[in-house]
């Protein structure tokens, strides 16, 4: 007689996707960060997704969402102020809050999203643990250097981060992976697909008024290295020769009264800079489901980064919308318009002569604009989906953790 064998499965090891106290999860912005950690989570087949972060008012500690186990950590504002801000001394700090949450729900791997202090903070307890760790860094924050040896691999989100990585670190070249960040560009539809009367419907919702004027879009935070004050400096030359012109601005101020915030003082500035100058709306900030829409709006996204912005997911999106882009030669941006004709790289993102001469040859011609918009279209649908993310993410941890 035969021998009757049981079928079951096995668990899925769990992934830890570590968050700092300062990115909401769900997204509350358009913020990149946050936004991957969603996307790749809702698409891990292979692994149990558990996202550990901070709470913020109204959200509950613990909750399960379309298959992701989310843990929070609320930390009072007495505490808050007594022990982080009045003291140095922190008795319960963070990085001990989230790691009980690590060992409650019984983490097998950590993939730690852009914070080297949490990083730091985590050390003790990953260096008695000897839990695998993997480290994303998606900007060009220091690395406490201990921390260096509890690693097993690194994610640099674009090829300019690795090289700063290789450059600053003795990291080896091989545990080192480029992961690119993604888009839903399934769920967006290109400019081209757009009914008329739908695309007008939506250029009215931000304010554009007539088929004659030519939108320029921008979205991202009123900061400093993001270059906003040059792209208006920008717009009051552009207009004098070209008046029909309209630039569109989404983005956040950062929340603040102390008058030492420089990054709040600055959005303010902004602010106010915008209400009273003519052909530019600002449209304040907008949730991430809305940015799609706010991009349709538009005709020619501008991306005038100042600072070495590594790979803004913005431009991504933008993209997806089959928007041309015009943007700074600056961190990993030329990486993504590689290929793309020399007006949308430019050189001197400081100097706003240097956007009137490459913008020009857009307005001049629209099938230009359209060329570069579908060329742009193109690379998202071939390389750049959330799917492609999480399967390059899957792969990783399967080398981590030496599953087959």
């Amino acid at each position: 007689m035969a021998k009757e064998t049981e079928n079951f499965s096995m668990p899925k090891p769990v992934v830890g996707h570590l968050l700092p106290p300062y990115n909401p999860f769900p997204p509350a912005y358009a913020a990149g960060t946050e936004l991957r950690v969603e996307q790749v989570s809702l698409r891990q087949r292979l692994y149990a997704p558990l996202v550990i972060c901070g709470a913020f008012d109204g959200q509950a500690i613990a909750e399960n969402s379309r298959g992701v186990k989310i843990r929070r950590i609320r930390i009072g504002r007495v505490y808050r102020r007594l022990f982080q801000k009045i003291t140095p001394w922190d008795p319960w700090p963070y990085s001990a809050r989230m790691w009980r949450w690590v060992r409650r729900e019984k983490a097998d791997l950590l993939h730690i999203h852009n914070e080297p202090k949490l990083l730091g903070g985590l050390g003790r307890y990953i260096r008695s643990s000897g839990i695998p760790v993997i480290f994303h860094a998606a900007n060009e924050k220091p690395i406490p250097p201990e921390a260096i040896p509890l690693v097993s691999r690194w994610v640099a989100c674009s090829r300019y981060i690795r090289e700063w990585m290789l450059r600053t670190y003795p990291i080896p070249q091989e545990k080192i992976e480029v992961i690119y960040t993604g888009v839903d560009v399934n769920s967006r539809k290109p400019i081209w697909n757009l009914p008329f009367d739908e695309r007008s419907r939506i250029r009215e919702r931000f304010g554009v008024s007539g088929q004659d004027r030519i939108v320029l879009s921008f979205a991202g935070r009123l900061v400093r290295e993001k270059g906003v004050a040059e792209l208006l400096d920008f717009m009051e030359m552009v207009r004098k020769r070209f008046p029909f012109l309209l630039l569109l601005v989404a983005g956040n101020v950062r929340e603040s009264d102390d008058p030492q915030n420089e990054k709040a003082v600055y959005g303010r500035a902004m602010a106010r800079r915008m209400a009273g100058a003519e052909g530019v709306k600002w449209v304040g900030s907008l949730p991430p489901g809305e940015i799609h829409e706010f991009l349709l709006a538009g005709d020619i996204f501008m991306l005038p980064s100042l600072w070495a912005d590594p790979f803004p997911t913005v431009m991504l999106e933008a993209a997806a919308a089959g928007l041309p882009i015009l943007g700074s030669a600056r961190g990993g941006i030329p990486e993504f318009l590689a290929g793309c004709p020399p007006s949308c790289v430019i050189e001197e993102p400081e100097n706003p002569s240097s956007w009137v001469k490459n913008l020009e040859a857009f307005l001049r011609d629209p099938g230009l604009r359209e060329k570069v918009g579908r060329l742009l279209r193109k690379r998202v649908e071939d390389s750049y989906g959330w799917e492609r993310v999480a399967r390059d993410c899957e792969n990783l941890y399967d080398r981590v953790v030496g599953r087959a």
